[in-house]
């Protein structure tokens, strides 16, 4: 019986599994299995909301082994630890699983041992824990210096700017006074998202006094400041920087040598080293921003080519186009819509109006609420196009 696996339940894990029990069919002899450590997905988008008391964490999640169960696909909860594709093993908390095809999707991990003192002293959204931590920090924050952005080696801008929007937002409805500064890596603000969309946010922080130091290196944090590789030193009552990203060490045979411990791809999202693996998501090399969005395209691009190689289908392989597409809440109901191909010119759309955050609030309610993406299936691309 082949046995195909799934690492990680993310947007790409989650993805991927219902798209290849969809296209394997019902039939005898094909085995999905999911493995992941969480037992609920989380909109993670979503959590600068519950951090800034916007909604409930329980708004923005739910049970996964019920989806997985009405499926037809097997789950198992546990921490992957090692991967060996000599084997063809995946060896868990819970013992040794064998496959024949592997689709990697475990995200990445937060490096918080390159800056030091950002896991003591810094605050994030990226996962729950520090979206709860943020809100608990903003009740007992009563004004002064703050410094937001994001560290070197982090591959994800959008929820740094929108904490930066929500927390001037903070400071006025609550009469708090004290300096905002920016701080991130990139030799132009938003740089992935192109001229337009940078110069605007840029306009709209100035008019916001909110200062941007950039590009800039994180050399540590303290209790009571940023220290920049530069050695100048940013006093800070409420630091909330996103931390670097890297691979999951469990990988470290499939990323081969890869410095930052990513997987390396074709444009059909298999490995280029090891030909019964694919991977979707943010544990991939690419270049750019590793959002919800991409990895939603990148796993239904790996589920369709490996359904091709089980069934043996003589169409051609499908390939991934790289693009990054989101949606920045700007406050007073208004919001701003990126959509940018980042290997050629097919998208450059920067669109600003009060329209795009009541779609991104839709697009959170179907896929949390409704059967639409985490039943159905429904691809990404029928959405975006």
């Amino acid at each position: 019986m082949p046995d195909v696996v799934v690492l990680g339940s993310g947007f790409a894990g989650l993805t991927a599994a219902l798209s290849i029990r969809r296209g394997l069919g019902r039939q005898a002899g094909y085995r999905v299995v999911v493995i992941a450590k969480d037992a609920q997905f989380v909109y993670r988008p979503a959590l600068v909301d519950v951090a800034f008391g916007h909604k409930p964490l329980d708004d923005i999640r739910f049970a996964l082994e019920p989806i997985y169960r009405r499926a037809g696909i097997e789950w198992m909860p546990a921490v992957v630890t090692d991967v060996d594709p000599d084997q063809r093993q995946v060896k868990t908390s819970s013992g040794t699983v064998r496959y024949d095809k592997l689709v990697v999707a475990l995200g990445e991990r937060f490096a918080y041992d390159e800056v030091p003192g950002l896991k003591e002293y810094g605050l994030t959204v990226c996962h729950v824990e520090g979206a709860l931590k943020l809100q608990t920090a903003l009740r007992q924050y009563t004004g002064g210096p703050t410094v937001v952005g994001w560290a070197q080696n982090c591959q994800t801008g959008g929820p740094a700017f929108e904490v930066a929007l929500e927390l001037h937002h903070h400071l006025e409805t609550n009469h708090l006074e004290g300096p905002m500064t920016f701080v991130d890596p990139l030799p132009k603000f938003w740089a992935p998202a192109g001229e337009r969309a940078s110069r605007y946010l840029e306009q709209l922080f100035n008019q916001k006094g909110i200062t941007r130091l950039g590009p800039v290196t994180i050399r540590a944090v303290e209790a009571d400041r940023v220290i920049l590789d530069d050695g100048r030193e940013l006093p800070s009552r409420l630091t909330i920087i996103t931390p670097p990203f890297r691979g999951d060490p469990a990988l470290s045979r499939l990323a081969h040598g890869h410095p930052r411990g990513w997987i390396e791809t074709g444009k059909d999202m298999r490995s280029v080293h090891d030909p019964d693996v694919y991977v979707a998501g943010n544990a991939t090399a690419f270049e750019g921003p590793k959002q919800g969005h991409t990895a939603m395209l990148q796993a239904e691009v790996a589920s369709a080519n490996l359904v091709r190689d089980l069934l043996g289908r003589p169409e051609a392989r499908r390939q991934y186009h790289h693009e990054m597409s989101c949606v920045l809440n700007l406050g007073n109901g208004r919001g701003l819509y990126v959509r940018r191909s980042l290997w050629d010119q097919r998208h450059r759309t920067v669109k600003l109006g009060r329209q795009w955050p009541l779609a991104k609030k839709l697009l959170e309610y179907l896929f949390v609420h409704t059967p639409v993406f985490r039943e159905w299936g429904v691809p990404i691309t029928w959405v975006t196009r």
